[in-house]
Formats: structure tokens, C-alpha cells, sequence
């Protein structure tokens, strides 16, 4: 299981409303109250929905959500499964059909999740009312090439997580640098072009050791439940990442930058979890690297605010336009 992934999400809300789990499995998860229908058709042409939940080669719908206006939930969830070992071979399509609007703003985003032979693979997508998405063919004997169930995964979590703390660390180095090159106070030098390579290579470097940590930290933690873990988790992937990055930027120090990243990895539990509810696990991973960009960002903006500051008391001149309202006002007194 990963520090940024949906899955168990879906499986929660699977176990609450009683689910079966098969083989192969379709499910089926948006995030408001308009009935989206699942549909799949099997090998031998039996198509399984609302109005015939049953197929005679042993497929059911069992879970069926916000199908009644008067009994519907932010939290829905479909499901289509066979018993394992009873299936009938050849391809299966499916696909996903907006059948009513409840009040909730369309288009609907939906995360389609078919599992089968022991691997799993998820499709994302959204609808207005009456539309119907494209009709994917899965075929069991050809999902080699999808991603593992979380029990057979290994060290897959460790690797994933280590690459988008790589693109975050990189992203971030390059960001907190660049926009400094237009105050004249820095050092030119840090903004030659070996010099920015370099220091991008080592956020990368750096970011990849703080999400393979991260992980590695929620992995052990996981008899804290999600939450707990994730929690402790996302602190330490923001505190490694704000110490990394304070050795490959210029102007941000470091200990202000390693509790910039531990005070973003805590809000970071919220705000990934208010995406994954209202809107998407990528939305959710997108947001999250935003608010450790800004957190540690400010952390090189406040010390040159404190500088001009300084400068002004000091009888220096800093220009009108580089100065808050509430500092030319103290000018004139």
C-alpha cells in the first residue's frame, strides 16, 4: 500500500456495503450523489446491470449505489464480480453509464477498478447525464503487464514512492531557485547554468531518499490504521525534503526549511484527503506538492522581506515598490 494511492478507499467502501470479492472483480467509485451504472458483458454475451443483476455464467451485481434518490450517498459504489475459479474465459467488456443527476454538479468523476488473474488495473473518466463512457475489452489472459495486487507487490511501493519524491525534489529545486534570479541581492553565480543543473540533480537525489523514507516510515506504522501512519509519514517526507532541499537552494536555511516541510506534511493529511473525497487521488498527490513548494518557498520570501526591513532601519534605501503597504506607512511616522 502507498503513502499517495486510493485503493484501499475503494475495498473500504466495498466492505462497508457488503461486497463479494472475485475473480475477475469490476468496481466502480465516484464522489457524490448522482447513479452512475455499472455495466459488463462476458464472454458468452450475458449483460450484467441494474435491470438483470444476475448472469447464468455465475457474474453479480451486488452492490447497486444511489440508485434510490431518496437513500443516496457522497461515497458511492458499484460492484460487478464471479466467484473465483467459475468465470468464463474470453474477453469482458465494460463500461459506465450516467443514469440519473441528484442535485450534484456534473460532469462526475468516476475511478473504474477491474481486478483479475491477480492483478488490477484502475481507469478514470467522468460523465454528464445520459452520457455513457467507451466500452473497454479485458481479456484474462492478457493482463500480464498490469500492475500486481498490493499482496504481491514487494518493494513496488518503495520504488513509486522514491520516483515522485525524485520529480517533486527536482520540480522543487528548480522552483525555489529560478524565480530568485530577478532580485538583484543574490549571487549570480547560483544561477550559472552548471550550477543549476547540479543543484537540480541534487534536489531530485535528495527528494527520491525523502519519499523512499516516507514510505518506508508508513509501512512500519501501519498498526496505527492509514490516518495515523500516513500522518507520520508525510511529516517526515516533508522534514527530509526540506533539509535536502536547503543544501540545494540558495538563500533557504535549514532549519526553517526542515519545519516548513514537517508543518506541510501535517496539513498535507488533510488536504489530500479532502481531494481523494471530492475529487481525485492525482488531484490529491498535485496539491499536496503545492503546499510543500509554498511552505518551504516562504521560507526563502520571509528572510528577504526581514532584510529590506532591516535595511530601511538601518537608514538605507529600499525602493517604494519593493515594500508592503504596512511598511511605507512606519516610513512616514
Amino acid at each position: 500500500m502507498l503513502l499517495f494511492e486510493t485503493d484501499d478507499v475503494i475495498t473500504e467502501r466495498l466492505e462497508q456495503a457488503g461486497a463479494q470479492f472475485g475473480d475477475p472483480q469490476f468496481s466502480l467509485a465516484w464522489n457524490n450523489r448522482n447513479d452512475l451504472d455499472l455495466h459488463v458483458i462476458d464472454p458468452a454475451g450475458n449483460h450484467i446491470w441494474y435491470k438483470q443483476r444476475n448472469s447464468p455464467t455465475g457474474g453479480e451485481l451486488d452492490v447497486d449505489a444511489n440508485a434510490d434518490p431518496l437513500r443516496v450517498t457522497n461515497q458511492p459504489v458499484e460492484n460487478i464480480y464471479w466467484p473465483p475459479g467459475s468465470a468464463p474465459e474470453g474477453p469482458y467488456k465494460v463500461y459506465v453509464h450516467h443514469y440519473a443527476n441528484h442535485g450534484d454538479r456534473d460532469p462526475t468523476p468516476y475511478t473504474l477498478r477491474i481486478t483479475v488473474n491477480g492483478h488490477v488495473r484502475e481507469f478514470q473518466g467522468s460523465l454528464k447525464h445520459g452520457e455513457e463512457s467507451q466500452r473497454i475489452t479485458v481479456d484474462p489472459r492478457e493482463v500480464g503487464d498490469w500492475y500486481p495486487l498490493p499482496a504481491e507487490r514487494g518493494n513496488w511501493a518503495l520504488l513509486v514512492m522514491s520516483g515522485w519524491g525524485a520529480a517533486l525534489g527536482l520540480l522543487l529545486a528548480l522552483g525555489l531557485r529560478l524565480p530568485q534570479a530577478v532580485f538583484k541581492q543574490v549571487d549570480r553565480a547560483e544561477f550559472r547554468t552548471g550550477r543549476i543543473v547540479l543543484n537540480a540533480l541534487a534536489g531530485m537525489i535528495l527528494g527520491a531518499i525523502a519519499g523512499f523514507l516516507g514510505q518506508l516510515v508508513f509501512g512500519w506504522l501501519g498498526w496505527l490504521g492509514d490516518d495515523g501512519a500516513r500522518l507520520i509519514g508525510l511529516i517526515t517526507l516533508g522534514g527530509l525534503l526540506g533539509y535536502g532541499l536547503a543544501h540545494c537552494t540558495p538563500n533557504l536555511p535549514v532549519n526553517p526549511a526542515r519545519w516548513a516541510g514537517i508543518v506541510a506534511g501535517a496539513l498535507s493529511l488533510w488536504l489530500y484527503g479532502w481531494a481523494v473525497q471530492n475529487y481525485s487521488d492525482a488531484t490529491g498527490r498535485w496539491l499536496v506538492a503545492a503546499l510543500f513548494g509554498l511552505a518551504i518557498g516562504l521560507m526563502i520570501a520571509i528572510p528577504f522581506w526581514h532584510k529590506h526591513y532591516a535595511l530601511l532601519h538601518a537608514g538605507g534605501v529600499v525602493g517604494a515598490q519593493r515594500l508592503d503597504k504596512a511598511s511605507r506607512l512606519q516610513t512616514r511616522r
